[in-house]
């Protein structure tokens, strides 16, 4: 995919307050360390689009990234190792939980998970989830280049084996850019499809 512009279109820290839609949709979720923000950079070949932090957790709204004036990815807010006060972690269930159910122009979701760990009980619990919404998933696995090749290899083919939600496995490195390309792929095919 050859993007040519990307732009933060808004962002969204209420349930239902949302942007007017600006073409189809595909939302990106995964825990608060697992480089959401990095794979978005590196998937619209944009350096600091998406602000990286050290402190996993920091984004705390949805995110609506405006692609070549066609389509726009969602970032959604990371969940496991938030920083916050309590409340403002219980109130991103229902927003990422509304913007999920109700998002009419939303084609698929791209659920991250740390190649080294695989998915854990939220990652299996939102792939049930997005299954009970009949909602397309790749399942990216991350900082693949922090894994020697055959343990990449490996890693991903228990990622497929365990065959979570019959969801298709993209290896994805943000430093390398391996995985990039499957990817879109993988989006494109969302994005180009006539809505169910």
């Amino acid at each position: 995919m050859r993007v040519t512009a990307a732009r933060l279109l808004a962002a969204a820290a209420t349930a239902g307050r949302y942007p007017p839609p600006a073409g189809p949709e595909v939302a990106i979720a995964g825990r608060s360390n697992v480089g959401k923000s990095s794979l978005l950079n590196a998937l619209l070949g944009r350096r600091g689009l998406a602000r990286t932090s050290r402190t996993p957790g920091r984004t705390r709204q949805l995110h609506f990234y405006l692609v070549n004036e066609r389509f726009v990815i969602v970032d959604l807010p990371g969940y496991g190792f938030a920083v916050g006060p309590e409340s403002e972690r219980r109130a991103w269930g229902p927003l990422v939980e509304g913007y999920l159910r109700g998002r009419t122009v939303l084609r698929g979701v791209a659920l991250l998970v740390d190649v080294r760990r695989g998915p854990e009980r939220e990652e299996e619990e939102l792939l049930a989830f997005l299954e009970r919404r009949r909602l397309p998933v790749v399942l990216v696995a991350t900082k693949l280049d922090k894994l020697a090749r055959h343990a990449q290899r490996a890693a991903l083919a228990a990622l497929r084996d365990r065959g979570a939600a019959a969801a298709p496995v993209v290896g994805f490195s943000a430093r390398t850019g391996e995985g990039r390309e499957e990817l879109w792929r993988v989006l494109r095919g969302w994005l180009e499809a006539e809505p169910a």
